[in-house]
Protein backbone atom coordinates (compact mmCIF):
# COMPACT_ATOMS: atom_id res chain seq x y z
CA UNK A 1 0.00 0.00 0.00
CA UNK A 2 2.53 2.65 1.19
CA UNK A 3 4.62 1.66 -2.50
CA UNK A 4 1.27 2.01 -4.09
CA UNK A 5 0.88 5.38 -2.59
CA UNK A 6 3.89 6.00 -3.23
CA UNK A 7 3.37 5.80 -7.28
CA UNK A 8 -0.05 7.46 -6.91
CA UNK A 9 2.08 10.52 -5.52
CA UNK A 10 4.88 10.89 -8.11
CA UNK A 11 2.10 10.45 -10.85
CA UNK A 12 0.65 13.15 -9.10
CA UNK A 13 3.41 15.67 -9.38
CA UNK A 14 4.40 14.36 -13.03
CA UNK A 15 1.18 15.54 -13.88
CA UNK A 16 1.21 18.74 -12.28
CA UNK A 17 4.76 19.08 -13.94
CA UNK A 18 3.15 18.25 -17.10
CA UNK A 19 0.46 20.50 -16.82
CA UNK A 20 3.16 23.14 -15.59
CA UNK A 21 5.36 22.76 -18.39
CA UNK A 22 1.41 23.27 -20.96
CA UNK A 23 1.09 26.54 -19.05
CA UNK A 24 4.27 27.73 -19.71
CA UNK A 25 4.26 26.35 -23.48
CA UNK A 26 1.25 29.49 -23.65
CA UNK A 27 4.05 32.14 -22.68
CA UNK A 28 5.66 34.22 -25.68
CA UNK A 29 9.31 35.07 -25.02
CA UNK A 30 11.88 36.86 -27.27
CA UNK A 31 14.86 39.55 -27.39
CA UNK A 32 14.39 42.52 -29.36
CA UNK A 33 18.02 43.85 -30.29
CA UNK A 34 19.70 46.08 -32.92
CA UNK A 35 21.44 44.57 -35.97
CA UNK A 36 24.81 45.07 -34.17
CA UNK A 37 23.41 42.75 -30.83
CA UNK A 38 22.30 45.91 -28.42
CA UNK A 39 19.38 45.18 -26.35
CA UNK A 40 16.68 47.61 -27.19
CA UNK A 41 15.22 48.56 -23.83
CA UNK A 42 11.78 49.38 -23.98
CA UNK A 43 10.51 48.75 -26.94
CA UNK A 44 7.06 47.97 -27.19
CA UNK A 45 5.55 44.10 -28.32
CA UNK A 46 2.24 42.44 -28.38
CA UNK A 47 -0.24 39.80 -29.40
CA UNK A 48 -3.05 41.67 -30.22
CA UNK A 49 -4.41 41.45 -26.42
CA UNK A 50 -1.36 42.01 -24.74
CA UNK A 51 1.19 44.60 -24.78
CA UNK A 52 4.50 44.53 -22.69
CA UNK A 53 7.81 46.45 -22.90
CA UNK A 54 11.58 44.65 -23.00
CA UNK A 55 13.17 44.74 -20.01
CA UNK A 56 17.29 46.17 -19.78
CA UNK A 57 18.73 42.93 -21.30
CA UNK A 58 16.07 43.32 -24.39
CA UNK A 59 14.10 40.37 -23.21
CA UNK A 60 10.17 40.46 -22.85
CA UNK A 61 7.80 37.82 -21.71
CA UNK A 62 3.88 37.64 -21.79
CA UNK A 63 1.05 35.12 -21.98
CA UNK A 64 -0.48 34.23 -25.08
CA UNK A 65 -4.03 35.28 -25.54
CA UNK A 66 -5.91 32.02 -27.06
CA UNK A 67 -7.25 34.30 -30.08
CA UNK A 68 -3.85 35.62 -31.10
CA UNK A 69 -2.22 34.78 -33.94
CA UNK A 70 1.07 37.46 -34.31
CA UNK A 71 3.53 38.87 -31.90
CA UNK A 72 4.83 41.97 -33.60
CA UNK A 73 6.86 45.09 -31.78
CA UNK A 74 6.11 48.90 -32.20
CA UNK A 75 8.97 50.33 -34.47
CA UNK A 76 11.07 52.52 -32.02
CA UNK A 77 11.60 55.82 -33.68
CA UNK A 78 15.84 55.26 -33.72
CA UNK A 79 14.78 52.15 -36.11
CA UNK A 80 14.43 51.69 -39.82
CA UNK A 81 11.21 49.73 -40.89
CA UNK A 82 12.61 46.24 -41.37
CA UNK A 83 11.02 44.51 -44.89
CA UNK A 84 10.39 41.37 -46.46
CA UNK A 85 9.74 41.11 -49.77
CA UNK A 86 9.07 45.25 -50.01
CA UNK A 87 6.71 45.32 -47.24
CA UNK A 88 7.13 46.16 -43.43
CA UNK A 89 7.30 43.08 -41.68
CA UNK A 90 7.88 44.19 -37.66
CA UNK A 91 5.87 41.07 -36.97
CA UNK A 92 5.97 36.85 -36.63
CA UNK A 93 3.50 34.53 -37.06
CA UNK A 94 3.04 32.58 -34.02
CA UNK A 95 3.15 28.79 -33.51
CA UNK A 96 1.91 26.49 -31.63
CA UNK A 97 5.31 24.38 -31.81
CA UNK A 98 7.62 27.28 -31.06
CA UNK A 99 7.55 30.12 -28.07
CA UNK A 100 10.67 31.97 -28.70
CA UNK A 101 10.64 35.04 -30.62
CA UNK A 102 13.68 37.72 -31.34
CA UNK A 103 13.18 40.50 -33.16
CA UNK A 104 16.32 42.46 -34.92
CA UNK A 105 16.33 46.39 -36.22
CA UNK A 106 18.82 47.98 -37.81
CA UNK A 107 19.41 51.59 -35.95
CA UNK A 108 19.30 54.92 -37.56
CA UNK A 109 18.67 58.67 -36.12
CA UNK A 110 15.69 59.81 -35.60
CA UNK A 111 13.63 61.39 -38.16
CA UNK A 112 11.73 64.53 -36.26
CA UNK A 113 10.78 65.98 -39.65
CA UNK A 114 9.01 63.17 -42.15
CA UNK A 115 5.97 62.83 -44.81
CA UNK A 116 3.54 60.41 -44.43
CA UNK A 117 1.17 59.38 -47.60
CA UNK A 118 -2.03 58.42 -46.66
CA UNK A 119 -4.11 56.57 -49.54
CA UNK A 120 -7.91 56.02 -49.22
CA UNK A 121 -9.47 53.23 -50.99
CA UNK A 122 -7.32 51.44 -53.52
CA UNK A 123 -9.82 49.21 -53.90
CA UNK A 124 -9.05 46.72 -56.73
CA UNK A 125 -11.81 44.57 -57.70
CA UNK A 126 -9.97 42.61 -60.49
CA UNK A 127 -7.09 43.17 -62.79
CA UNK A 128 -8.54 46.04 -64.70
CA UNK A 129 -8.43 47.82 -61.61
CA UNK A 130 -4.75 46.50 -60.11
CA UNK A 131 -3.76 47.79 -64.27
CA UNK A 132 -4.78 51.21 -63.29
CA UNK A 133 -3.35 50.91 -60.06
CA UNK A 134 -0.34 49.84 -61.31
CA UNK A 135 0.07 52.45 -64.12
CA UNK A 136 -1.72 55.20 -62.25
CA UNK A 137 -1.54 55.72 -59.03
CA UNK A 138 1.79 54.06 -57.96
CA UNK A 139 3.66 55.95 -60.71
CA UNK A 140 2.51 59.00 -59.18
CA UNK A 141 3.47 57.90 -55.45
CA UNK A 142 6.96 56.72 -56.19
CA UNK A 143 7.46 60.46 -58.49
CA UNK A 144 5.54 62.36 -55.77
CA UNK A 145 7.63 60.63 -52.99
CA UNK A 146 11.41 61.73 -54.80
CA UNK A 147 10.41 64.74 -54.59
CA UNK A 148 9.70 65.13 -50.70
CA UNK A 149 12.87 66.79 -49.09
CA UNK A 150 12.36 64.04 -46.00
CA UNK A 151 11.90 60.51 -45.50
CA UNK A 152 8.53 59.00 -46.56
CA UNK A 153 6.20 56.43 -45.51
CA UNK A 154 2.43 55.27 -46.65
CA UNK A 155 -0.52 54.18 -44.81
CA UNK A 156 -3.76 52.55 -47.01
CA UNK A 157 -7.06 53.84 -44.86
CA UNK A 158 -8.42 50.13 -45.64
CA UNK A 159 -10.43 48.64 -48.87
CA UNK A 160 -7.48 47.38 -50.18
CA UNK A 161 -9.70 45.08 -51.84
CA UNK A 162 -13.76 44.31 -52.78
CA UNK A 163 -15.25 41.74 -51.52
CA UNK A 164 -18.95 42.05 -51.11
CA UNK A 165 -21.39 39.38 -50.83
CA UNK A 166 -20.87 36.60 -53.05
CA UNK A 167 -18.04 38.10 -54.57
CA UNK A 168 -14.51 37.36 -53.47
CA UNK A 169 -11.49 39.29 -54.36
CA UNK A 170 -9.08 38.57 -51.45
CA UNK A 171 -7.43 36.90 -54.16
CA UNK A 172 -5.84 39.92 -55.29
CA UNK A 173 -4.25 40.90 -52.33
CA UNK A 174 -0.97 39.04 -53.09
CA UNK A 175 -0.99 40.96 -56.34
CA UNK A 176 -1.74 44.51 -54.86
CA UNK A 177 1.10 43.70 -52.16
CA UNK A 178 3.58 43.63 -54.94
CA UNK A 179 2.54 46.44 -56.52
CA UNK A 180 2.71 48.57 -53.38
CA UNK A 181 6.68 46.78 -52.16
CA UNK A 182 8.89 49.60 -51.38
CA UNK A 183 10.79 48.84 -54.46
CA UNK A 184 7.80 50.07 -56.46
CA UNK A 185 6.53 52.98 -54.40
CA UNK A 186 9.82 54.43 -53.15
CA UNK A 187 8.68 53.65 -49.81
CA UNK A 188 7.25 51.22 -47.10
CA UNK A 189 3.34 51.14 -47.19
CA UNK A 190 1.83 50.07 -44.00
CA UNK A 191 -2.03 48.49 -44.45
CA UNK A 192 -5.61 49.42 -42.72
CA UNK A 193 -8.13 47.09 -43.04
CA UNK A 194 -11.10 48.07 -44.87
CA UNK A 195 -15.11 46.71 -44.78
CA UNK A 196 -14.29 45.36 -48.48
CA UNK A 197 -11.34 43.48 -46.79
CA UNK A 198 -13.05 40.37 -45.23
CA UNK A 199 -14.73 37.40 -47.06
CA UNK A 200 -18.61 37.22 -46.01
CA UNK A 201 -19.64 33.59 -46.88
CA UNK A 202 -16.67 31.49 -45.36
CA UNK A 203 -16.19 27.71 -45.38
CA UNK A 204 -16.37 25.05 -42.50
CA UNK A 205 -14.28 26.68 -39.24
CA UNK A 206 -11.00 25.24 -38.06
CA UNK A 207 -9.97 24.80 -34.64
CA UNK A 208 -7.48 28.00 -34.68
CA UNK A 209 -9.70 30.42 -36.36
CA UNK A 210 -12.50 29.25 -33.77
CA UNK A 211 -15.24 32.27 -35.04
CA UNK A 212 -16.04 33.53 -38.28
CA UNK A 213 -14.74 37.34 -37.36
CA UNK A 214 -11.58 35.87 -36.17
CA UNK A 215 -11.44 34.25 -39.78
CA UNK A 216 -12.16 37.20 -41.06
CA UNK A 217 -9.04 38.76 -39.95
CA UNK A 218 -6.65 35.71 -40.27
CA UNK A 219 -7.01 35.97 -44.21
CA UNK A 220 -6.38 39.46 -44.67
CA UNK A 221 -3.01 39.01 -42.29
CA UNK A 222 -1.74 36.12 -43.92
CA UNK A 223 -0.77 38.62 -46.61
CA UNK A 224 -0.41 42.22 -45.05
CA UNK A 225 0.09 41.07 -41.19
CA UNK A 226 -1.49 42.29 -38.02
CA UNK A 227 -4.77 44.05 -38.02
CA UNK A 228 -4.25 46.18 -34.65
CA UNK A 229 -0.76 47.59 -34.70
CA UNK A 230 1.81 50.16 -33.98
CA UNK A 231 5.22 51.78 -34.91
CA UNK A 232 6.69 55.50 -34.58
CA UNK A 233 8.77 58.14 -35.85
CA UNK A 234 10.03 61.06 -34.86
CA UNK A 235 7.87 62.18 -31.83
CA UNK A 236 4.86 60.25 -33.65
CA UNK A 237 2.96 57.35 -32.63
CA UNK A 238 0.98 55.96 -35.14
CA UNK A 239 -1.66 52.96 -34.89
CA UNK A 240 -3.66 51.30 -37.55
CA UNK A 241 -6.86 49.49 -36.16
CA UNK A 242 -9.77 47.77 -37.20
CA UNK A 243 -13.35 50.00 -36.75
CA UNK A 244 -15.29 47.75 -38.88
CA UNK A 245 -18.17 46.33 -37.06
CA UNK A 246 -20.58 43.78 -38.92
CA UNK A 247 -24.25 43.72 -37.56
CA UNK A 248 -24.27 39.84 -38.54
CA UNK A 249 -21.96 36.69 -40.52
CA UNK A 250 -24.10 36.84 -43.78
CA UNK A 251 -24.93 40.61 -45.03
CA UNK A 252 -22.16 42.97 -46.24
CA UNK A 253 -23.91 45.68 -45.92
CA UNK A 254 -24.64 45.95 -42.19
CA UNK A 255 -21.97 47.27 -40.26
CA UNK A 256 -20.70 50.31 -38.35
CA UNK A 257 -17.96 52.24 -36.66
CA UNK A 258 -16.73 50.45 -33.37
CA UNK A 259 -13.87 48.87 -31.42
CA UNK A 260 -15.00 45.76 -29.21
CA UNK A 261 -13.89 45.73 -25.93
CA UNK A 262 -11.07 43.73 -26.28
CA UNK A 263 -9.66 46.16 -29.37
CA UNK A 264 -10.49 49.10 -26.11
CA UNK A 265 -7.88 47.39 -24.08
CA UNK A 266 -5.04 46.88 -26.34
CA UNK A 267 -5.39 50.67 -26.98
CA UNK A 268 -5.08 51.32 -23.51
CA UNK A 269 -2.40 49.12 -22.69
CA UNK A 270 -0.14 50.48 -26.20
CA UNK A 271 -0.55 53.98 -25.28
CA UNK A 272 0.42 53.31 -21.58
CA UNK A 273 4.15 53.91 -22.94
CA UNK A 274 4.06 56.76 -24.98
CA UNK A 275 4.97 59.86 -23.10
CA UNK A 276 2.67 62.43 -23.12
CA UNK A 277 4.31 65.19 -24.92
CA UNK A 278 4.35 62.53 -28.08
CA UNK A 279 1.83 62.92 -31.56
CA UNK A 280 -0.57 59.69 -31.63
CA UNK A 281 -2.18 58.87 -35.00
CA UNK A 282 -4.90 56.81 -35.26
CA UNK A 283 -6.05 55.43 -38.71
CA UNK A 284 -9.04 54.13 -39.60
CA UNK A 285 -11.16 53.10 -42.27
CA UNK A 286 -14.63 53.94 -41.68
CA UNK A 287 -14.72 57.75 -40.31
CA UNK A 288 -15.46 58.73 -36.42
CA UNK A 289 -17.62 62.01 -37.70
CA UNK A 290 -19.35 61.79 -40.95
CA UNK A 291 -22.46 63.71 -39.55
CA UNK A 292 -23.06 65.28 -36.05
CA UNK A 293 -25.52 62.65 -34.13
CA UNK A 294 -29.37 63.99 -32.86
CA UNK A 295 -30.16 62.85 -29.08
CA UNK A 296 -32.53 60.42 -30.19
CA UNK A 297 -29.31 58.46 -32.19
CA UNK A 298 -26.65 59.47 -29.56
CA UNK A 299 -29.33 57.43 -26.94
CA UNK A 300 -29.00 54.44 -29.32
CA UNK A 301 -25.34 54.19 -29.91
CA UNK A 302 -24.09 51.00 -30.18
CA UNK A 303 -21.78 49.66 -27.26
CA UNK A 304 -18.83 49.11 -29.84
CA UNK A 305 -19.03 53.21 -31.25
CA UNK A 306 -18.95 54.00 -28.01
CA UNK A 307 -15.91 52.45 -27.51
CA UNK A 308 -14.85 54.21 -30.13
CA UNK A 309 -15.60 57.48 -28.70
CA UNK A 310 -13.33 56.23 -25.90
CA UNK A 311 -10.74 56.09 -27.64
CA UNK A 312 -10.88 59.49 -28.95
CA UNK A 313 -10.90 60.33 -25.46
CA UNK A 314 -7.52 58.32 -24.77
CA UNK A 315 -6.29 60.12 -28.10
CA UNK A 316 -7.14 63.79 -26.77
CA UNK A 317 -4.14 63.13 -23.78
CA UNK A 318 -1.55 63.59 -26.17
CA UNK A 319 0.03 66.45 -28.44
CA UNK A 320 -2.25 67.37 -31.57
CA UNK A 321 -3.98 64.17 -31.77
CA UNK A 322 -5.13 62.97 -35.14
CA UNK A 323 -7.23 60.37 -36.73
CA UNK A 324 -7.38 59.73 -40.26
CA UNK A 325 -9.94 57.73 -41.97
CA UNK A 326 -10.87 56.68 -46.03
CA UNK A 327 -14.47 54.79 -46.69
CA UNK A 328 -16.09 57.66 -48.39
CA UNK A 329 -14.05 58.67 -51.33
CA UNK A 330 -14.91 62.33 -50.36
CA UNK A 331 -12.42 64.74 -48.33
CA UNK A 332 -13.76 66.26 -45.60
CA UNK A 333 -12.35 67.05 -41.95
CA UNK A 334 -13.79 67.44 -38.16
CA UNK A 335 -12.93 67.93 -35.23
CA UNK A 336 -13.67 65.16 -32.67
CA UNK A 337 -14.02 65.51 -28.83
CA UNK A 338 -11.43 66.89 -26.89
CA UNK A 339 -9.89 68.71 -29.94
CA UNK A 340 -8.75 65.69 -31.88
CA UNK A 341 -9.11 66.52 -35.76
CA UNK A 342 -10.03 63.85 -38.06
CA UNK A 343 -9.11 63.89 -41.67
CA UNK A 344 -11.28 61.52 -44.27
CA UNK A 345 -9.18 61.02 -47.02
CA UNK A 346 -10.33 60.80 -50.73
CA UNK A 347 -9.92 57.68 -52.92
CA UNK A 348 -6.91 56.78 -55.26
CA UNK A 349 -9.27 54.87 -56.73
CA UNK A 350 -11.70 57.87 -56.88
CA UNK A 351 -15.68 56.74 -57.76
CA UNK A 352 -14.05 52.68 -57.62
CA UNK A 353 -11.91 53.13 -60.85
CA UNK A 354 -14.89 54.11 -63.88
CA UNK A 355 -13.15 57.42 -63.95
CA UNK A 356 -10.29 60.03 -62.38
CA UNK A 357 -12.60 61.49 -59.66
CA UNK A 358 -14.47 61.09 -56.27
CA UNK A 359 -17.80 61.37 -56.07
CA UNK A 360 -17.05 64.73 -54.28
CA UNK A 361 -15.30 66.12 -57.60
CA UNK A 362 -11.82 65.46 -55.78
CA UNK A 363 -9.63 64.12 -58.50
CA UNK A 364 -8.19 60.23 -57.67
CA UNK A 365 -5.40 60.31 -55.52
CA UNK A 366 -3.68 60.81 -51.94
CA UNK A 367 -2.95 63.12 -48.73
CA UNK A 368 0.77 63.81 -48.17
CA UNK A 369 1.50 65.11 -44.39
CA UNK A 370 4.48 66.58 -43.17
CA UNK A 371 5.03 66.12 -39.81
CA UNK A 372 8.15 67.92 -37.77
CA UNK A 373 7.91 67.22 -33.93
CA UNK A 374 4.68 66.52 -32.62
CA UNK A 375 2.90 68.21 -34.92
CA UNK A 376 1.19 68.10 -37.92
CA UNK A 377 2.84 70.74 -40.12
CA UNK A 378 1.14 70.98 -43.75
CA UNK A 379 -0.67 69.12 -45.70
CA UNK A 380 -1.69 68.81 -49.09
CA UNK A 381 -3.91 66.76 -51.87
CA UNK A 382 -1.94 65.26 -54.63
CA UNK A 383 -3.91 64.08 -57.79
CA UNK A 384 -2.80 61.44 -59.37
CA UNK A 385 -1.35 62.82 -62.67
CA UNK A 386 -1.85 66.52 -61.86
CA UNK A 387 0.10 68.90 -60.49
CA UNK A 388 0.48 69.34 -56.73
CA UNK A 389 -0.52 73.55 -57.16
CA UNK A 390 -3.70 71.82 -58.60
CA UNK A 391 -5.83 72.10 -56.00
CA UNK A 392 -9.51 73.63 -57.07
CA UNK A 393 -11.94 73.18 -59.76
CA UNK A 394 -14.02 76.81 -60.58
CA UNK A 395 -17.58 76.04 -62.29
CA UNK A 396 -19.89 78.65 -64.08
CA UNK A 397 -23.47 78.72 -61.96
CA UNK A 398 -25.50 77.81 -64.96
CA UNK A 399 -23.65 75.71 -67.25
CA UNK A 400 -24.26 71.89 -68.27
CA UNK A 401 -22.58 68.92 -67.01
CA UNK A 402 -23.22 65.10 -68.29
CA UNK A 403 -23.53 62.87 -71.37
CA UNK A 404 -25.72 60.56 -72.90
CA UNK A 405 -27.15 59.25 -70.11
CA UNK A 406 -27.76 62.44 -67.98
CA UNK A 407 -27.69 66.22 -68.28
CA UNK A 408 -27.70 68.61 -64.99
CA UNK A 409 -28.03 72.17 -65.43
CA UNK A 410 -26.33 74.25 -62.51
CA UNK A 411 -29.33 76.37 -60.96
CA UNK A 412 -27.10 78.97 -59.48
CA UNK A 413 -26.88 81.33 -61.86
CA UNK A 414 -24.32 82.89 -65.11
CA UNK A 415 -23.19 85.44 -62.32
CA UNK A 416 -22.06 82.88 -60.15
CA UNK A 417 -19.15 81.14 -59.45
CA UNK A 418 -18.85 77.54 -57.48
CA UNK A 419 -15.05 76.93 -56.25
CA UNK A 420 -14.33 73.25 -55.22
CA UNK A 421 -11.44 73.45 -53.42
CA UNK A 422 -10.36 70.03 -52.95
CA UNK A 423 -8.34 69.73 -49.60
CA UNK A 424 -9.81 72.48 -47.77
CA UNK A 425 -9.51 72.86 -44.11
CA UNK A 426 -10.51 75.59 -41.53
CA UNK A 427 -7.65 77.45 -41.56
CA UNK A 428 -7.62 78.35 -44.84
CA UNK A 429 -8.57 81.38 -46.93
CA UNK A 430 -10.34 81.17 -50.13
CA UNK A 431 -9.98 84.67 -52.20
CA UNK A 432 -11.96 85.89 -55.92
CA UNK A 433 -10.34 88.57 -57.95
CA UNK A 434 -12.39 90.06 -60.47
CA UNK A 435 -9.84 91.91 -62.86
CA UNK A 436 -7.21 91.66 -60.65
CA UNK A 437 -9.33 93.24 -58.02
CA UNK A 438 -9.87 91.95 -54.77
CA UNK A 439 -13.53 91.04 -54.43
CA UNK A 440 -14.34 88.64 -51.62
CA UNK A 441 -12.13 86.53 -48.99
CA UNK A 442 -12.30 84.21 -45.99
CA UNK A 443 -15.47 82.31 -48.19
CA UNK A 444 -16.89 79.55 -46.45
CA UNK A 445 -18.15 76.27 -47.65
CA UNK A 446 -21.24 76.28 -48.60
CA UNK A 447 -23.97 74.43 -46.72
CA UNK A 448 -23.99 70.41 -47.41
CA UNK A 449 -27.17 68.94 -49.12
CA UNK A 450 -28.37 65.34 -49.67
CA UNK A 451 -30.67 67.04 -52.81
CA UNK A 452 -29.64 64.58 -56.03
CA UNK A 453 -30.91 67.04 -58.54
CA UNK A 454 -29.11 71.14 -58.57
CA UNK A 455 -30.59 73.60 -56.17
CA UNK A 456 -29.48 76.59 -55.39
CA UNK A 457 -29.28 75.75 -51.72
CA UNK A 458 -26.46 73.47 -51.41
CA UNK A 459 -22.98 72.08 -52.61
CA UNK A 460 -22.43 69.03 -54.51
CA UNK A 461 -19.80 69.00 -57.76
CA UNK A 462 -22.01 68.51 -61.03
CA UNK A 463 -19.24 68.28 -63.30
CA UNK A 464 -17.68 65.43 -61.48
CA UNK A 465 -21.48 63.57 -61.12
CA UNK A 466 -22.38 64.69 -64.43
CA UNK A 467 -19.06 63.27 -65.46
CA UNK A 468 -19.74 59.79 -63.67
CA UNK A 469 -23.74 58.96 -64.00
CA UNK A 470 -23.66 61.35 -66.92
CA UNK A 471 -21.18 60.31 -69.52
CA UNK A 472 -20.12 57.04 -67.67
CA UNK A 473 -23.37 56.03 -66.96
CA UNK A 474 -23.58 54.60 -62.88
CA UNK A 475 -27.02 54.54 -61.97
CA UNK A 476 -28.12 53.73 -65.59
CA UNK A 477 -26.25 50.60 -66.44
CA UNK A 478 -25.60 47.57 -64.82
CA UNK A 479 -27.24 47.64 -60.97
CA UNK A 480 -25.53 50.53 -60.30
CA UNK A 481 -27.14 53.32 -58.08
CA UNK A 482 -26.78 56.41 -58.62
CA UNK A 483 -26.37 57.76 -54.47
CA UNK A 484 -22.30 56.42 -54.77
CA UNK A 485 -21.25 58.84 -57.44
CA UNK A 486 -23.49 61.88 -55.83
CA UNK A 487 -22.07 62.50 -52.53
CA UNK A 488 -22.04 65.71 -50.52
CA UNK A 489 -19.03 68.03 -51.01
CA UNK A 490 -17.75 69.51 -47.43
CA UNK A 491 -15.54 72.30 -49.82
CA UNK A 492 -17.86 73.73 -52.10
CA UNK A 493 -17.75 77.49 -52.06
CA UNK A 494 -20.24 80.14 -53.90
CA UNK A 495 -19.42 83.65 -55.52
CA UNK A 496 -21.78 86.15 -56.72
CA UNK A 497 -20.22 88.09 -59.72
CA UNK A 498 -19.83 92.16 -59.22
CA UNK A 499 -19.26 91.68 -63.59
CA UNK A 500 -20.51 88.24 -64.88
CA UNK A 501 -17.48 88.87 -68.03
CA UNK A 502 -14.46 89.83 -65.73
CA UNK A 503 -11.31 87.75 -65.93
CA UNK A 504 -11.58 85.67 -62.76
CA UNK A 505 -8.97 84.62 -60.47
CA UNK A 506 -9.34 82.82 -57.36
CA UNK A 507 -6.62 82.37 -55.03
CA UNK A 508 -6.03 79.76 -51.77
CA UNK A 509 -3.85 80.01 -49.21
CA UNK A 510 -3.51 77.13 -46.84
CA UNK A 511 -2.65 76.86 -43.01
CA UNK A 512 0.66 76.85 -44.02
CA UNK A 513 1.07 79.97 -46.20
CA UNK A 514 1.12 78.32 -49.94
CA UNK A 515 -0.89 79.56 -52.36
CA UNK A 516 -3.02 78.50 -55.09
CA UNK A 517 -4.03 79.94 -57.79
CA UNK A 518 -6.70 79.16 -60.70
CA UNK A 519 -8.10 81.03 -63.54
CA UNK A 520 -9.83 78.39 -65.86
CA UNK A 521 -13.71 78.09 -65.47
CA UNK A 522 -15.40 75.07 -66.29
CA UNK A 523 -19.04 76.33 -68.29
CA UNK A 524 -18.61 73.87 -71.24
CA UNK A 525 -22.41 71.54 -71.81
CA UNK A 526 -19.63 68.61 -72.06
CA UNK A 527 -17.68 66.91 -70.43
CA UNK A 528 -14.90 66.62 -72.37
CA UNK A 529 -12.94 70.18 -70.87
CA UNK A 530 -11.52 67.55 -68.24
CA UNK A 531 -8.29 68.12 -66.91
CA UNK A 532 -7.19 64.35 -66.86
CA UNK A 533 -6.26 62.61 -70.67
CA UNK A 534 -9.64 60.18 -70.63
CA UNK A 535 -11.15 61.18 -73.85
CA UNK A 536 -13.81 57.88 -73.47
CA UNK A 537 -15.51 56.57 -70.91
CA UNK A 538 -13.49 53.67 -69.59
CA UNK A 539 -13.97 50.18 -70.59
CA UNK A 540 -13.58 46.67 -69.82
CA UNK A 541 -13.32 42.94 -71.26
CA UNK A 542 -15.73 41.73 -68.54
CA UNK A 543 -19.34 43.47 -67.50
CA UNK A 544 -18.75 44.65 -63.90
CA UNK A 545 -21.13 44.43 -61.32
CA UNK A 546 -21.23 47.67 -58.56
Amino acid sequence: MKRINTAIAVLFVSLISAAQAIDASKDVVGKVTYSNGDPIVGAVVSDGYTVVTTDANGDYRFVRNAAAAYVSVSVPADCQVPLRQGQPCFYRKLDDRRFTYDFEFVKQKVEKDFSIFFIGDPQCQNTHHVDRLRSEGIPDLKAYGKKQKNASYAITLGDIGYTEGGRNTNYLFPVIRNEMSAEKTGMPVFQTVGNHDFEYYLGALDESNPTVAARRDRMFEAVFGPIDYSWNRGDVHFISMNDVRFDNMVKASKYSAGFSDEQLEWLRQDLSFVPKDKMVVLCLHIPIATKKLSPKQAEDVRHDMQNLFDAVDLLAEYQNPMVFSGHTHTNFKNTLAGGVREFTVGAMSGCWWWSNNCADGSPNGYLVCHFSGASLKDHIYKSTGLSDKFQMRIYRGDAVFGGQHEEFRMQHGHDALLINVFNYDSDWNVQVYENGKLMAENLQPMPLTGEFNPTADGGKDWWAIGYNIGVVGRGHTGNSTRNNYCEKCWHMFEYRMADPQAKVKVVVTDGAGRKFTETKIYESESWQECDYELATPPTYKETQVW
